[in-house]
């Protein structure tokens, strides 16, 4: 097969005794991009670790352009011609774009490195792909979705011939997602071979030439896109039907629980007043920087409205800061998982119990039997695959990172919940857990604010619908009267 750029043959790999994937076969074609997907912890990343050099397979075969390789490490890989987008960005905030997109292969003169010459490079190669960012603004003055299409244009600047794309769009605007696709165009027409790992299977069918099912560490299928159909797609995904997106439960609504009154931030969001009710589950709506996260951070305590009340159980709150709004029972999902949820480096009883220490630690001697019980507890009820509670949390699929980050704001027994996107970067099946879960604390009569980005998600999972449009709320209605166009007809109006 002359344009075959990739063969991994046969491929195994096992953790803690516990193989995870199981004689693995995959194939990639020169300027072809070839979907992998599958559920959280189907074994997609450890595949794509090995190609990068990060794991060493127990056995099989790594084959490129027709060469057997082993890759000790992704330096290695990358001079092989293989990068990779990880799905959790690792951009350095203080550096500049410029920096980060040549770190390690900075141009050099007279034997330091050459700011101009690096810019100069960093910009055309942000201009000729079209991603609107300055090669000499600082990391930490992006956007999340910024910060993305930096990654996107640091993997594509090491002139690699093999481009994996573990969750490119998870955290980019519908723009963005074009300019993504235009990116993909332009490297598979130079021959490029793309690896495209993404939950957002409607996608699929604009970029790639086939696609392989992954489940539980083995290759359930591989077919071309045009044999593509969505729900035989998602039945092999998940190892059954799954015929309703959007799980329905019983519950009541009752008496209000959060009252936010003219609250302002200045020039961040304006005049901004509603309720949530018990067993209420309100969505927020809008275009990346309408002041949706900004608003909950507000509310939260991250970060101080500058005018405004805000009302809990029919008394006004002063929050000072995160910890006063756990103090009143607010739990709060960030939108940035691993900068803002999680200590990556840490275990999952670690994670999982950092937001009730103050209570264990009153068990004095008996607080670790404590922390073991109620991290196994809250495990099994939320369904995470993991080998040990010891196991760090890096080593996790994102899935399952995302799962610790609400288990560990279940445990605080909390009566507010605000989940910033809550499903990004996760699988079919996952997210009708995560659906599951929410509606739950409806049902028991929980409050819940969710922000997504995804339509469909709030017209499937929420009661009532606020949409915000440059930090105003432009409308408000329930979601038996709201539909897409309606919530786009009022960001675009508003």
């Amino acid at each position: 097969m002359a344009n075959t750029i990739l063969q991994m043959q046969g491929i195994k790999k096992s953790f803690h005794g516990i193989e995870v994937l199981h004689s693995v076969d995959f194939s990639l074609e020169k300027g072809h991009a070839a979907a992998l997907v599958g559920e959280n912890g189907a074994g997609k990343s450890t595949l794509m670790k090995i190609l990068m050099g990060e794991y060493s397979p127990d056995a099989g075969t790594l084959i490129i352009d027709g060469k057997e390789m082993s890759f000790q490490n992704p330096y290695q890989a990358r001079e092989h011609g293989v990068s990779m987008i990880f799905q959790e960005m690792s951009a350095f905030p203080d550096m500049t774009v410029a920096n980060n997109i040549y770190i390690g292969r900075e141009p050099k003169k007279f034997g330091f490195v050459d700011e101009r010459a690096m810019r100069r490079q960093a910009q055309e190669l942000l201009d000729r792909y079209d991603i609107k960012i300055s090669a000499g603004a600082l990391v930490k003055d992006l956007s999340v979705a910024e910060t993305q299409l930096l990654e996107i244009a640091k993997a594509i600047s090491y002139d690699a011939k093999i481009v994996v794309m573990d969750e490119p769009t998870s955290a980019l605007t519908d723009n963005e997602v074009g300019i993504l696709f235009d990116i993909i165009g332009k490297l598979k027409a130079r021959g490029v071979g793309i690896i495209y790992i993404t939950h957002k299977l409607e996608e699929l069918t604009t970029i790639a030439d086939t696609i392989s099912v992954l489940r539980d560490g083995m290759i359930i299928s591989s077919r071309s896109m045009q044999e593509f159909d969505q729900k035989v797609i998602i039945s092999e995904m998940v190892g059954r039907p799954l015929d309703h997106v959007f799980p329905t439960v019983e519950k009541e609504i009752g008496e209000p629980l959060l009252e936010v009154e003219h609250l302002s931030r200045a020039g961040v969001f304006d005049d901004i007043s509603f309720t949530v009710s018990k067993g209420e589950i309100l969505g927020f709506a809008g275009m990346v920087g309408a002041g949706r996260t900004e608003l909950v951070e507000a509310i939260f305590g991250i970060d101080r409205p500058t005018s405004g009340k805000i009302r809990f159980k029919g008394e006004e709150l002063h929050i000072k800061n995160p910890t006063d709004a756990v103090k009143h029972h607010f739990a709060l999902v960030p939108e940035d998982r691993a900068h803002c949820g999680l200590n990556l480096r840490g275990s999952v009883l670690s994670n999982i119990c950092a937001t009730i220490l103050d209570r264990l630690d009153r068990y004095g001697f008996a607080a670790k039997s404590r922390e073991q019980a109620k991290t196994k507890a809250i495990i099994e009820k939320m369904r995470i695959k993991i080998h040990g509670v010891d196991q760090t949390v890096s080593s996790l699929s994102g899935g399952n990172q995302q799962k610790i980050v609400v288990a560990k704001w279940l445990l605080t027994e909390p009566e507010l919940v605000f989940l910033d996107e809550p499903t990004r970067g996760i699988d079919v099946g996952a997210k009708y857990e995560i659906y599951e879960l929410i509606q739950e604390l409806a049902k028991s009569g929980k409050a819940v604010i969710v922000v997504s980005s995804e339509m469909p998600e709030l017209l499937g999972i929420c009661d009532r619908l606020i949409v915000l449009k440059q930090g105003r709320i432009v409308s408000e209605l329930p979601v038996q009267e709201a539909t897409q166009e309606k919530i786009m007809t009022a960001i675009v109006n508003g």
